[in-house]
């Protein structure tokens, strides 16, 4: 149980950091809209590989320490029940 509860708090964590922008909605009168005369395209941030190395390390020990606090609860609560 602690495994699976694991895997998905650092699944969760991995998808909210790698996460995408939410898409823009498309209203049904869009095909009515003109095209703006110009195409603007936003400007591209480069990472440093090891920026994102670091980056991925955090994420893995804020993972692991959310996953110790939880297993941590999860014991209190099964000596406060009584399932030792």
């Amino acid at each position: 149980m602690r495994l699976i509860f694991s895997a998905f708090i650092i699944a969760f964590v991995l998808s909210a950091a790698c996460g995408s922008e939410p898409e823009a909605e498309v209203s049904s009168d869009s095909a009515a809209v003109a095209p703006p005369d110009s195409v603007e395209t936003p400007p591209q941030q480069h990472t440093n590989p090891q920026d994102a190395i670091s980056g991925a390390y955090n994420l893995i020990d804020e993972a692991r320490s959310v996953t110790d606090e939880a297993n941590a609860r999860v014991e209190e609560l099964d000596q406060l029940i009584g399932d030792n």
